[in-house]
């Protein structure tokens, strides 16, 4: 054994900061260790906790796309999966807010790709709790049957008392978009940026369709007469003899409206008003210069010039200095509208014998009946019947409600369901949709383009001619003078054979059977001037008639010169100014057959 004595005591100094290192590294130590099993656990907790929260959110999603089918099939059961949703949208919120979560988002790269997670996270609690359960609510306690009109009457207090709940609703969903649109997602991992993107689409779409139903809920029981009765002038559009925003005026019904009970009041022809006769309204010089001179002289030609609501305020005046009266509104169909309504009231029978149907009604209105009635009176009392006869249907109860939205709304976004009103909030709300039939005034949201035939024959010949426009630009490349370029083409499906058996009306008009003559309106963005045209593919005849402006925008005239089976192509030119532009878009009239439109984005654009 050892003699402790031999260690003196510069010995045991020397031992004691040894030891003390010792001591102080095994400190050390375990802190680091305890630091890197929290750390662990953080993160293993971080990580349960967010696959948790990825599973609520799949699970919500499942419900979401069974509360869509619900809403139509199952009304009542609607609250029930909305608050199912809304209880795993509230859990995925709760497993990525407390305070383990909040510390670690101070955790470089990590931290931003969770507050991100957190607040997408938030923003769609927000939308379910705020907006999809009050919704669901109003869709469990209004059946869509019950807006099915029942002997001519539409129940208006169910969509009165929606208004609250649609409106807090959209404005839920108005402000969730733009927090989501807000979150910078700069340095996140992909499935950070892809679930933004993802979430931002879907709050984008129900919020339009929120801010529809609001304008909806808003508006419709005064246009169907909730603050008193009202007088609606219903115009059909025959596009067999185009105009820009459809085709020749041929029938019109005044309906009235009475706290929801419709009627037809009254039915006319373009026969039952006077020809080139003093326009009923006042009407700027310069529409006279930059169209058809003549048309606003014209019942039939009213849809010439670009502009819903200076059709209708045409056809308003043009029906009460003939017939008297107040008009209240004007509401516009053509056809292939009529055909879609078909889907929702079944066939119909008319006095006739002829059966329409969505498949026959196009082809019947537009072709056959102009073989089966050659005298142009007997056809125009063959297209009124048919246009009041489908209403009829429309308002006898027996539609199915679901159907006649899809196909109004088809209608609206194609052109051939247009509307507007004399009272200024409702025409204000009607101004943001679609069926306004109003180009827009600059070049923010959309650089707008338009393209419009206007058939100068005085025949039917439209049913047999089909279209194509092109429109580029390059803004993207000379941003300083951008030339947006429209090229238009139009043929004839007739053959010679068959435009010899036609009535002379149909086929010919004021010229030899066959050919036709069409006024083609080209309208550049707002603030673009015109810089020059080119026939590439002759017709008979080409012809610059105009260049001027209205709108807001430059517009040349010109017209085409077509034989059976003719086919012209024109290219027409605009510059621009320099500026911002928001994507293409062009516009064209809602034809029999619809305009083939190609829209072609600079490519250094598009990205």
């Amino acid at each position: 054994m050892a003699d402790v004595s031999q260690f003196d005591g510069d010995d045991a100094q020397r031992t004691r900061p040894f030891m003390s290192r010792r001591r102080a590294a095994l400190v050390g130590g375990i802190l680091v260790l305890a630091v890197v099993v929290v750390l662990g656990a953080c993160t293993i907790y971080l990580a349960v906790r967010a696959d948790e929260a990825r599973n609520s959110l799949n699970h919500a999603q499942t419900l979401v796309r069974e509360l869509q089918k619900s809403v139509t099939t199952d009304p009542a059961g609607s609250a029930v999966l909305a608050e199912g949703i809304r209880a795993e949208t509230g859990h995925a919120r709760e497993l990525t807010s407390d305070w383990v979560w909040r510390a670690a988002e101070g955790v470089p790269v990590l931290g931003k790709n969770l507050s991100v997670g957190r607040q997408l996270i938030a923003a769609v609690d927000e939308v379910a709790v705020d907006a999809l359960v009050p919704l669901a609510g109003v869709a469990s306690n209004i059946d869509i049957s019950t807006l099915r009109p029942v002997d001519g009457r539409v129940s208006l207090q169910p969509i009165i008392d929606a208004r609250e709940v649609v409106a807090s609703s959209d404005d839920a969903l108005a402000s969730a978009k733009v927090k989501v649109a807000a979150l910078d997602t700069s340095g996140t991992l992909q499935e950070i940026v892809d679930s933004r993107a993802q979430v931002e689409r879907l709050i984008a779409k129900a919020a339009g369709t929120t801010a529809s139903a609001r304008i909806a809920t808003q508006i419709i029981p005064s246009l169907l007469g909730s603050d008193g009765p009202r007088n609606y002038l219903l115009m059909f559009q025959n596009n067999a003899e185009a105009r820009s925003l459809g085709g020749n005026v041929a029938s019109l019904l005044l309906i009235h409206v009475d706290n929801g009970a419709v009627s037809i009041a009254q039915q006319a022809s373009s026969g039952d008003f006077p020809r080139n006769a003093e326009p009923p309204i006042a009407i700027d010089p310069n529409i006279y210069s930059v169209y058809y001179p003549s048309f606003p002289r014209y019942i039939q030609d009213v849809a010439t010039r670009p502009d819903f609501p200076f059709t209708a305020q045409l056809g308003k005046g043009w029906w009460e200095s003939v017939f008297g009266g107040t008009i209240d509104g004007v509401i516009s169909f053509d056809p292939i509208a009529l055909a879609s309504l078909l889907d929702a009231t079944g066939p119909i029978q008319l006095s006739t014998g002829e059966t329409l149907t969505s498949d026959n009604a196009v082809k019947l209105i537009l072709s056959d009946a102009y073989e089966n009635y050659p005298d142009p009176d007997d056809s125009d009392r063959f297209f009124a019947e048919a246009a009041g006869s489908v209403f009829s249907a429309l308002t006898s109860g027996g539609t199915d409600p679901k159907k006649l939205l899809s196909a109004l709304e088809e209608a609206a976004t194609q052109g051939r369901f247009l509307a507007w009103s004399t009272n200024e909030m409702e025409q204000a709300q009607i101004a943001t949709l679609p069926l306004a039939g109003v180009l827009p005034s600059d070049n923010t949201t959309a650089t707008t383009a338009g393209v419009y035939f206007n058939d100068q024959s005085a025949s039917k010949i439209d049913y047999w001619v089909s279209s194509v426009v092109d429109l580029t630009a390059d803004y993207c490349t000379a941003p300083d003078a951008p030339v947006f370029t429209i090229t238009y083409t139009l043929s004839s499906l007739l053959t010679q054979a068959k435009a010899d058996r036609l009535p002379s009306y149909v086929a010919a008009g004021s010229l030899p059977r066959g050919q036709f003559l069409t006024d083609v309106y080209i309208l550049g963005p707002p603030g673009a001037t015109f810089l020059d045209s080119t026939v590439d593919v002759p017709g008979i005849a080409n012809t610059v008639l105009s260049n001027g402006g209205d709108l807001g925008r430059p517009i040349v005239r010109m017209n085409a010169l077509l034989g059976a089976e003719g086919t012209t192509t024109v290219t027409v030119r605009f510059t621009g100014v320099a500026g911002d532009y928001g994507p293409l878009a062009l516009t064209t009239t809602p034809m029999v057959h619809p305009t083939d439109v190609v829209v072609a984005e600079p490519a250094i654009c598009a990205g």
